[in-house]
């Protein structure tokens, strides 16, 4: 009997969407897990931050491992460690053990970030057009998708490690499947001395640019509620729409931007896409009704949609550095903007008032569209 196969760009998608699901599912379930470890606010700040640096912590010893093994089958092992930690997510019973279990969901995600992206820019040279659009599609519905479980679970009672628990076991059924539909890669030999001790200015550039999309998004996710809610005026439930609206446009667009990367180019789409995102933050702040700043905010999911594809897309057109090595680079120095800057923001909003300190979204947005001529082929 035959085997069904989906294709290396689709069986790449799914392990996109198995970083979603898992990231979506705790985040959704965070008010639960807070009380389960009576943790305080201040006590979930840290153990947030532990997850931001266990992701940092990742980054250059996935793209070790990789240079040293497939990708196929470095991807397959971390992203069956991740569906094997997501469980256990649900068990922690104080502040010490969700520590460490925030610790290492970061650093299991961030392995499989470095893992997937690599993927991704080895499906996009095979396939010879842009594909790597609607895979970070796949996260960015993976991640609503498990918000939504988290959601339905919430309500109907079932605890953390249940929600959890079940989702993972899902996952692991269909993993096999579709990790043996991954390219059958191999690892170079001249990768294994290959080091990022001088990085090139091409990749600084790129980092930047990432850096400053990542950030952007985290400075959304974390302070647009509150934004609306404290600054605005918006009631509670209107508020709480500031992130849904933006990740709702970026999944759509996602979607969309293979096709439009296309016609238009990268360059072109990318300055496009950030006049988009900074147009929209400028109306988010400006602009004294809630709709109106949801719209922007939807603008900033529109706009910044594509900046990661395509810079890992540009990434992966040079050949002077393995792609494993670049990968994990850029991916810490978008993983410490999204660490750092958010919390700048907030320590800014204290001396200066919260939509004064959103001036450094502008500024962060600016400096895409300035440099969105560095991805050019």
């Amino acid at each position: 009997m035959n085997v069904p196969s989906v294709g290396p760009r689709w069986a790449c998608s799914f392990f996109f969407a198995v970083v979603g699901l898992a990231y979506g599912s705790v985040m959704s379930r965070m008010p639960a897990l807070k009380a389960q470890a009576g943790l305080s606010d201040a006590n979930v700040g840290v153990m947030l931050l532990c997850m931001g640096l266990g992701g940092l912590f990742s980054f250059p010893i996935a793209g070790w491992i990789i240079s040293r093994a497939s990708c196929r089958v470095a991807l397959s092992f971390v992203s069956a460690a991740l569906i094997l930690l997501f469980p256990c997510m649900g068990l922690s019973s104080d502040f010490h053990s969700a520590c460490a279990l925030f610790a290492l969901l970061g650093f299991a995600i961030g392995m499989n970030d470095v893992a997937i992206n690599t993927g991704s820019i080895l499906v996009e040279s095979f396939m010879r057009r842009p594909v790597i659009s609607s895979m970070h599609a796949l996260y960015s519905l993976g991640g609503l998708t498990g918000a939504l479980i988290g959601s339905c679970m919430a309500a109907l009672g079932v605890s953390p490690w249940g929600n959890f628990l079940l989702v993972g076991l899902t996952l692991l059924a269909l993993l096999p499947f579709f990790a043996g539909q991954l390219l059958r890669d191999a690892p170079r030999p001249r990768a294994q001395k290959a080091r990022l001790t001088r990085p090139p200015l091409w990749v600084m550039i790129f980092g930047l640019l990432m850096l400053c999309s990542y950030s952007s998004e985290g400075s959304v996710g974390e302070w647009g509620v509150l934004l609306l809610h404290e600054v605005k005026g918006a009631s509670e439930h209107t508020a709480a729409l500031a992130y849904a609206s933006f990740s709702v446009s970026m999944v759509v667009m996602r979607f969309f931007g293979d096709r439009l990367r296309e016609h238009f180019g990268d360059a072109r789409l990318l300055r496009v896409c950030a006049g988009c995102a900074l147009g929209g933050i400028v109306v988010a702040l400006l602009s004294p009704w809630p709709a109106l700043c949801l719209a922007g905010y939807a603008c900033m999911g529109l706009g910044l949609s594509v900046t990661v594809p395509i810079i890992f897309s540009a990434a992966g057109r040079r050949h002077d550095l393995p792609t494993s090595t670049v990968t994990a680079f850029l991916s810490m120095l978008a993983a410490s903007g999204q660490l750092f800057i958010p919390p700048l923001i907030g320590a800014l909003g204290s001396l200066v008032g919260l939509q004064a300190a959103m001036g450094v979204v502008v500024a962060l947005c600016a400096v895409m569209f300035l440099g969105a001529g560095a991805v050019k082929k």
